[in-house]
């Protein structure tokens, strides 16, 4: 399809002369090839830049954020670019509309006719006249063609729309040799008809002949990561000491050094102890170029007796000359510190090597060993290969997912691909050692899930097992902390049979008959939280594990004025499961639940005005949601990847040092957060709830939207959504946030700029949240293993009350 553009260059901008003018001329040359696709504000800011480094970091980077498929090797349109301005580096300016859908939609796809056949794109035979058919392009997923036309023989190709004239120039000669490739007469009637059927065709086409527009986060990102202070910024003194103290392979450790004096940086009080903040930005310049850049993270009380801050980090850079830039932000005082320094790294020969990963190391005489080793990513899905590290002997290591052994290797690398799913959903991997049948040694990762983890596992019976008369049950409990259970209660069907309050959790029963049977253990914490795991024996299908579920179904139900209805009775409830109407076990309600929640922060680059603000609105919400040990709230935040900065906790000192430790950096990773959140509330118990600031749209998650929600899905937290209103203009970003939300059960909340008066108030949107939080009806349910496959299964709540509106998850997910 590159023939296509061939012979017009890309659409071209009037940069300002003088600057580019005093410029090389290879960056001359490159703002020349990308003026059709360059921002104003990008180039504003690269005719800024003092430094050539600076530049060609740039220029690497411009191309990331314009990938329309970030999960192939190749940038399409880049690549589609370069090779259009290599065959017309002094073209004239275009306006040519086949090139622009070309270069920024792609090629036509394949589109399938009435009468069977399928076409991508076809040629007038006598008019200069052209039809693409797109079934979805690169920026949308609609389907479309686009009839474009050459209205005079001097003019550009134009794109045709319903009420236009349909003249076009004749054509001096056939424009392919390819017969199937020229229009039948009847195709023109056809494609223009399909295109009146397509909504809003004006505006689509409008958007797709538009250069991309990429979000200005990644020139924030860009600019955030540089060494040198704000302009205009405040400074503080700092002192250096940089040494070169051992060898990591052929590279040399270099190692720094900063202090701090503690009268240059007071701190902050926090919880009633001092707590310093810094963020640590630095760069390596080699031979004139960026040779890495790097940012760490200092927090953390100071010592009272002590008179200086210390700041070091060590990294290991292979030998010779290098310019070492630093820049220290004390994130509470909102001053600066530079080091700039010329230095030669000298040869790793003669120093001390660092130790291996102590991963890697096994204990003498301790026999085998296994350590796998965490993917890197926070959130996980798809296929991603997993490596076990083994020291000793084995015969083989065996892979398990969630139980089931899938692959064993019998030498090293001991590495396995698993097939996590589409949807980032908890799973366990094992790795397991054996010598002969023997096992030796292994490891397991819980994946998607949080740190602190309370499940309970049925050991015996066994699922589907035939058991006349008695039975054996054996529980194993997993809790936070190592904390053992106040209680294990064993159930069969819906009667409490035996209580066990000290390990093992074992009993002998009998059942009262033969028929199948739900057996449940249900073990509880002091705090009152609760986890539980059930078998179906006693059926006929021995091969088949059926999945026995307790859904459970808070329900909020909102007045005419807004607020939470108390006193509901039961038989004013109605749930509907796929359409059919469904029976439910337990109903209560509540205006004193205990909170679980995770604030979820957006730490994005672009959240830099708005971090103090959104951190000191969710302290208040945690404070005032803290109310009793049964309570606690976590902290997670993100930006490119998220991060867990507290776990679940009842101590509102523990969550006000997390967020007064963020700090504004990166891309906005939403879909990756989400999923990372709800998959870290999945195992709690009761109401839960992720509370989710943000001031942008996707920019570089891994996982799609689809996928996000489906985690939501399936672990029953409700998304409560707070954006300001202002960063979400765009209805489709706005679609996104609000569909979160309802399918969850939570809702999603639009907030104005501080200087508004008019706007939502910040605080006044987290009270309400908490409001909704505690006052609930409580349904639950267990799934009917008969009533189908795995898979999602749609949820409606009715409620017989004038003017009621009702907020519950839109579904659930069986997964076994």
């Amino acid at each position: 399809m590159a023939a296509l553009a061939s012979g017009v260059a890309p659409a071209r901008a009037q940069p300002p002369t003088a600057p580019i003018a005093a410029l090389e001329a290879r960056y001359q040359q490159w703002l020349r090839s990308v003026l059709g696709l360059i921002t104003k504000a990008e180039l504003d800011y690269f005719l800024a830049l003092s430094d050539d480094y600076r530049r060609d970091a740039f220029m690497e980077a411009f191309w990331k954020p314009r990938d329309p498929d970030p999960r192939t090797p190749t940038n399409e349109l880049q690549r589609r670019w370069q090779e259009t301005v290599a065959s017309n580096p002094g073209g004239p300016t275009p306006t040519d509309a086949r090139v622009r859908l070309y270069l920024f939609n792609g090629p036509p796809g394949r589109w399938g006719l009435p009468d069977g056949r399928e076409v991508s794109l076809c040629f007038s035979r006598s008019r200069e006249l052209e039809i693409w058919f797109y079934n979805g392009s690169e920026r949308t997923e609609r389907r479309f063609p686009v009839i474009l036309v050459q209205p005079t023989a001097s003019s550009s190709y134009e794109v045709w729309q319903p009420g236009m004239n349909l003249r076009a120039n004749q054509r001096s000669g056939l424009p392919t040799k390819d017969v199937s490739l020229l229009c039948a007469d009847e195709l023109l009637g056809y494609a223009a008809n399909e295109i009146t059927k397509v909504a809003s065709y004006e505006r689509l086409m409008e958007e797709l002949l538009t250069p991309p527009q990429p979000s200005p986060e990644w020139l924030l990102s860009l600019g955030a990561a540089s060494a040198d202070p704000p302009p205009g910024a405040q400074t503080f003194e700092i002192t250096d000491s940089i040494d070169f103290p051992a060898r990591n392979q052929s590279r040399t450790g270099l190692r720094v050094l900063l202090r701090v004096a503690r009268e240059q940086a007071p701190g902050r009080e926090l919880d009633g102890v001092v707590f310093h903040h810094f963020v640590l930005s630095g760069e390596v310049i080699r031979e004139g170029r960026l040779f890495e850049s790097f940012r760490y993270l200092f927090e953390g009380p100071t010592p009272d007796d002590a008179d200086e801050i210390p700041i070091g980090f060590t990294r290991y850079l292979r030998s010779g000359p290098a310019t070492l830039r630093l820049l220290v932000e004390d994130r509470f005082a909102g001053r600066y510190a530079q080091v700039v320094r010329d230095i030669e790294i000298p040869s790793p020969e003669g120093r001390p090597t660092i130790p291996p990963p102590a991963a890697t190391i096994a204990a003498a005489g301790s026999g085998p060993s296994l350590r796998l080793l965490e993917p890197p990513a926070a959130v996980l899905a798809g296929r991603v290969r997993f490596e076990a590290i083994v020291q000793g002997e084995v015969d083989r290591v065996t892979f398990f997912l969630d139980g089931k052994p899938l692959l064993s290797k019998r030498r090293p690398p001991y590495s396995a691909e698993l097939d996590l799913g589409s949807a980032p959903a908890p799973h366990r991997v094992r790795a397991v050692g054996l010598a002969g049948d023997l096992e030796v040694a292994t490891d397991q990762l819980w994946l998607n899930q949080g740190a602190q983890r309370f499940r309970v596992r049925m050991i015996e019976p066994r699922e589907g097992g035939i058991y006349p008369g008695g039975l054996t049950v054996r529980v194993e409990v997993d809790t936070p902390d190592g904390e053992q259970p106040e209680r294990v209660e064993i159930y069969v069907g819906d009667q409490r049979v035996t209580t066990i309050t000290e390990p093992p959790y074992a009993r002998g029963l009998r059942l009262p008959s033969s028929r199948a049977e739900v057996v449940r253990a249900l073990a509880t914490l002091a705090d009152g939280s609760s986890a539980e795991d059930a078998v179906v024996v006693n059926t006929s299908d021995f091969g088949e594990r059926i999945a026995v579920q307790l859904i459970e179904l808070p329900v909020l139900v909102l007045g005419r004025d807004g607020r939470p209805v108390a006193g509901l009775e039961r038989d004013r409830f109605r749930i509907f499961e796929d359409g059919a109407p469904r029976s439910f076990d337990r109903f209560e309600w509540t205006d004193d639940l205990p909170v679980t929640a995770a604030l979820l922060i957006d730490r994005s680059v672009s959240m830099k005005p708005e971090l103090e603000r959104v951190s000191g609105a969710a302290l208040g919400f945690a404070r005032a949601a803290l109310r009793s040990p049964r309570d606690r709230i976590a902290v997670l935040s993100f930006a490119d990847a998220p991060a867990v900065d507290a776990e679940l906790t009842a101590d509102a000192g523990a969550v006000e040092r997390a967020l007064a430790g963020l700090s504004a950096f990166g891309r906005t990773a939403l879909y990756d957060a989400v999923a990372r959140g709800v998959n870290y509330l999945e195992a709690e118990s009761g109401v839960k709830a992720l509370v989710l600031f943000t001031d942008g749209a996707d920019e570089s998650s891994r996982i799609a939207f689809d996928q996000a929600v489906a985690a939501a899905q399936r672990s029953g937290t409700s998304i409560y959504t707070v954006a300001p209103a202002a960063s979400f203009a765009d209805q489709a970003s706005r679609r996104v946030l609000e569909r979160l939300a309802a399918e969850s059960g939570g809702s999603a909340h639009w907030v104005a700029a501080p200087e508004d008066e008019d706007g939502d108030d910040l605080d006044a949107v987290f009270r309400s949240i908490l409001d909704e939080l505690r006052s609930r009806y409580w349904l639950a349910f267990q799934v009917d293993p008969a009533a189908g496959a795995t898979g999602y299964r749609a949820l409606r709540v009715e409620v017989d009350h004038p003017g009621a509106v009702v907020r519950a998850r839109s579904g659930y997910v069986v997964d076994r």
